[in-house]
């Protein structure tokens, strides 16, 4: 920790942009110095809400001239909580901790290879969000990958990356193991990811085994037969775990454009994107700074959202209507789910053992 605040303290411009474009940050403090000394004396022992209530989405280090990211040290302030059992809050413990025990049990988890095939090269991994958005898609982007890429096996459960955000490290790499376990038992050494999340934290912290963009598979395989309407525009929201990965980002730029769609970029967009207000866990650690942000973010929208991570549909659709990107490709009825309000924690659950029983169903071996 020393070592991070010492970077901050030697490479920091005093320039205040940190400040400026974080709605947390300008909340809090009035200048990066005060921030410092604030973690330099341990403040943040007495007020645990503090370091929980950041988005962890790498903003102040894209607008940083120094690229310091102020996030990596609030997570580092997490971890350190965890360990002198002051974190995580109780919030976290009563919503997250408990989703996360129900994704990573048999409630959800499944590990299954492609019944009509002999190997299993790769698997593909949805996601939890993603399950709990919708199950059609889920089920339908399977049979998809299945009729393109024989041999495509599923992997359901979750990448681990909300349990990290608590700062529970050593949890979270023990869901790493069990997913390069998995990985192992069906022989794939390539693992193809919905959610940018999940992608994000599979290609920096994941094992050995190669991590795949759907988007950019989709892009290089083909897309199935859509209906097109060149007259429907979208503002794009790029998912915060995107901001460094252009590549996935105009991979869904061009599936959108063979789709016929239009967009509008939003001001802040690529490696400017804004979060949310979901990411990090904030809404458990501060509802009314995560309402904000996702209302200022809606704002931000010209058009009803279009974004590619389900949890940032789901966030943002409180605000505004909003669709995930596989809604253009495989639901026909997106118009209309556009208007579709968040599903509640519950509803999540049902969608997500949904998924697990259907694909069970459909393509256990006997």
């Amino acid at each position: 920790m020393n070592k991070q605040i010492n970077e901050v303290t030697g490479l920091c411009v005093k320039c205040k942009l940190c400040l400026e474009e974080c709605e947390f940050l300008k909340g809090i403090f009035k200048n990066p110095e005060e921030l410092v000394e604030r973690f330099r004396i341990g403040d943040f022992k007495e007020e645990p809400r503090v370091p929980y209530s950041c988005n962890l989405c790498d903003l102040c280090e894209s607008v940083c001239p120094s690229e310091l990211n102020l996030g990596d040290i609030f997570l580092e302030l997490r971890q350190q909580m965890v360990e002198e059992g002051l974190g995580p809050l109780p919030a976290h413990k009563r919503f997250v901790e408990r989703d996360q025990e129900w994704v990573l049990s048999d409630s959800f988890s499944l590990s299954l290879a492609d019944p009509s095939a002999n190997g299993c090269p790769r698997v593909f991994f949805p996601g939890c969000n993603l399950a709990g958005y919708s199950p059609s898609l889920v089920l339908k982007t399977y049979d998809y990958l299945r009729k393109k890429l024989p041999g495509t096996g599923i992997i359901l459960g979750c990448c681990g990356a909300p349990t990290r955000e608590l700062g529970e490290e050593t949890e979270f790499q023990k869901i790493m193991k069990n997913i390069e376990s998995e990985m192992e038992k069906l022989g794939a050494s390539e693992l193809i990811v919905a959610c940018p999340y999940c992608f994000y934290t599979f290609e920096k912290y994941g094992p050995w085994f190669q991590v795949k963009s759907l988007y950019e598979l989709m892009e290089e395989i083909g897309l199935p037969k859509v209906a097109k309407n060149h007259d429907y525009i979208f503002s794009l929201h790029d998912p915060c775990r995107t901001r460094w990965n252009e590549k996935m980002q105009d991979s869904v730029r061009v599936l959108i454009s063979k789709m016929g769609y239009q967009i509008e970029e939003m001001k802040y967009s690529r490696e400017l994107t804004r979060c949310c207000g979901a990411g990090g866990q904030m809404y458990f650690a501060d509802f009314s700074l995560g309402k904000r942000i996702t209302k200022h973010r809606g704002e931000e929208a010209s058009h009803d959202i279009l974004t590619y991570c389900a949890s940032c549909r789901e966030t943002l659709s409180r605000e505004k209507p909003a669709i995930h990107v596989l809604d253009l490709i495989f639901n026909p009825n997106w118009e209309s789910d556009r208007l579709k309000p968040s599903n509640n924690a519950s509803t999540r659950k049902e969608n997500q053992a949904k998924v697990r029983g259907t694909i069970q169903e459909r393509y256990a071996r006997p």
